[in-house]
């Protein structure tokens, strides 16, 4: 069997949410939510941080009009190493399945 994931289930699901395509963080928080997995702003952004620090993800800052006033938006998109290491988790898990229905 392989080593364990190189990431969390919390980060595979945002790797997940963006593999298709750049994403709001607002967009990513409500997918988390969909998969019962709801943090505050502060606790997210925090997660993204650290996602993009360890260069899974990057976030960039769109302007976008709310109720007729400018805004900043925060927009991230995975990167070759995110989609890596994701490819990896489900690998992992795909792996550890195939093991368990081999022993029953």
């Amino acid at each position: 069997m392989n080593n364990l994931p190189p990431i969390t289930h919390l980060q595979f699901l945002i790797l997940d949410s963006l593999a298709a395509d750049e994403r709001a963080g607002q967009d990513v928080r409500d997918a988390l939510a969909k998969h019962g997995a709801k943090r505050t702003l502060p606790a997210f952004y925090e997660l993204m941080a650290r996602l993009e620090k360890a260069d899974l993800v990057e976030g960039s800052y769109a302007a976008k009009t709310v109720n007729g006033q400018q805004v900043r938006e925060r927009r991230y998109r995975v990167t070759e190493a995110g989609l890596e290491a994701h490819t990896a988790t489900c690998a992992f898990y795909r792996d550890a399945m195939a093991g368990r229905l081999q022993e029953a």
